[in-house]
């Protein structure tokens, strides 16, 4: 039939598709010529996260291989959540937890903040003298 055989073909292996995120978390699926499930997600090493519903990905399949998601398209959306780990955290590791409209989680054995260091626009060396002179006076 005519509507059958306009479908869109299916990539060959090797080759990179586009497609939207139907389903995000636990399952990640992508239409692409049709909708693929069970995708697996690739990133740069550390780097950890989850496309939204809606987002357009690319997808590449090796020979052989079940099609994997590697990118997101640069179109101004961020994903919600972002994590950058090296080593996990029990073997002393380091951890960034940025997190869309709730903040930055940093977890380290240790850290160290070089160049200067501004909370709410006032020099963290200022901050502390004012709370110590207000600490002081409070003395006396």
């Amino acid at each position: 039939m005519w509507l059958s055989g306009q479908q869109k073909q299916p990539a060959d292996p090797g080759e990179g598709q586009t497609g939207i995120v139907t389903m995000s978390g636990g399952e990640l699926a992508v239409m692409l010529d049709c909708e693929r499930r069970g995708l697996q997600l690739y990133g740069p090493a550390g780097y950890r996260w989850t496309p939204k519903v809606g987002q357009r990905v690319l997808v590449i399949q090796g020979k052989g291989e079940t099609p994997c998601v590697v990118g997101l398209r640069q179109d101004g959306s961020v994903p919600d959540q972002v994590d950058i780990s090296a080593k996990r955290l029990t073997a002393g590791g380091t951890a960034v937890n940025i997190q869309g409209g709730t903040g930055i989680i940093l977890e380290a054995p240790k850290i160290n903040l070089k160049g200067e260091v501004y909370i709410r626009g006032e020099k963290l060396e200022d901050m502390i003298a004012r709370i110590v002179i207000a600490i002081l006076a409070g003395l006396g």
